[in-house]
């Protein structure tokens, strides 16, 4: 019987014999001891740490997301109807503090974050923002940012040569809750600077925004006629008191110059305007202390570019034609012709 060699074998244990390699063998070389994969290296444990971070992430999202939807919903003391104003130049958080003032909104910080990843950080814009129902902060973010006033503008007309209190009549019958006493207080020192024009307007104009807006309109149009108003050798608010009787007087633009011709040359000689619009005219002369109306472009341009005529009188038959005389006493006949 052979004697297997055993020098060539490390350890205690024999030798497989024939036949049986592989049986009952006991590993004991430390390099051939390395686990297999997935055995006692520590992954079930690191396993359940990333189950937990994700779960942790998880949780923290939902609670994002739970509190982004609580205070993204409108305030339950939203009031319909509610107006706000954002005024120029308004920050991200300003506007957003004044939405949450008046009740639009929950959270001034959610607001800002919206406009700011949400919308590309677009600015908010100024102006006057009605809502009639509540809305979403996301909405309500869209709204400041977007120009969506949430209101239907009205047509204010005033015609040429309307006075403010005609003025603050025409407004009170599309804005029944306009505050006329106050119109007319603070546009007393205006009058003939009010230009008269077709606005578009909110209800909620305010008696100081509309003054604003026909004064900046008023400074618009005469600061195109500066140069001819230089050359006429009358100052301004002459031009504008004439201008406004004109519009009284004249039927259209073309015998308003031939009348603003007659009045000058009253007043160059001396003579009161005596013009029916005006009866303090009669008494003094010179023109009134304020003018008798808010003039349009058409009446302050025929005063600045009068006709000259040796005509002193004039007057508008029944039929609306004109007729002119150059002495009293052809006045009266022209009464007694065209009048009688």
């Amino acid at each position: 019987m052979e004697v297997p060699d055993i020098t060539n074998y490390e350890g205690s244990a024999p030798p497989p014999a024939k036949g049986e390699a592989g049986r009952g063998f006991e590993n004991t070389n430390p390099l051939l001891t390395l686990p297999l994969a997935g055995e006692g290296t520590g992954q079930p444990k690191s396993r359940k740490r990333r189950f937990a971070f994700f779960g942790l992430v998880a949780g923290l999202a939902a609670i994002v997301v739970i509190s982004f939807g609580i205070a993204g919903r409108p305030p339950s003391d939203f009031v319909p109807e509610t107006v706000v104003v954002i005024p120029g130049n308004a920050s991200t958080k300003s506007a957003g503090d004044i939405l949450v003032k008046n009740h639009i909104i929950r959270s001034s910080s959610i607001f800002q974050a919206i406009i700011q990843t949400i919308l590309g950080d677009r600015p908010v814009i100024a102006g006057q923002f009605q809502f009639d129902k509540p809305v979403s902060v996301l909405k309500a973010a869209q709204i400041v940012t977007g120009g969506s006033f949430g209101r239907t503008q009205i047509k204010l007309t005033i015609p040429e040569g309307s006075s403010n209190a005609d003025i603050s009549k025409i407004v009170l019958k599309q804005i029944p809750d306009f505050n006329e006493k106050t119109f007319l207080k603070n546009s007393g020192p205006f009058q003939g600077n009010l230009f008269p024009e077709t606005y578009l307007v909110f209800k909620t104009i305010t008696p100081d925004e509309l003054i604003a807006r026909m004064r900046q309109e008023f400074d618009k149009k005469i600061s195109a006629l500066k140069s001819d108003i230089s050359a006429s050798r009358h100052d301004q608010e002459d031009l504008v008191n004439m201008a406004a009787i004109l519009e009284k007087e004249a039927k259209n633009s073309s015998d308003a110059a031939r009348i603003a011709g007659i009045l000058w040359h009253r007043i160059a000689i001396g003579m009161p305007l005596q013009v029916d619009a005006a009866p303090v005219t009669y008494k003094e002369k010179g023109f009134p202390k304020v003018p008798i109306g808010n003039p349009g472009v058409a009446m302050i341009n025929a005063a600045i570019h009068p006709v000259s005529s040796d005509y002193l009188y004039y007057l508008y038959d029944k039929k609306g034609v004109i007729h002119y005389a150059k002495t009293y006493a052809g006045h009266q006949a022209n009464i007694e012709k065209y009048l009688r």
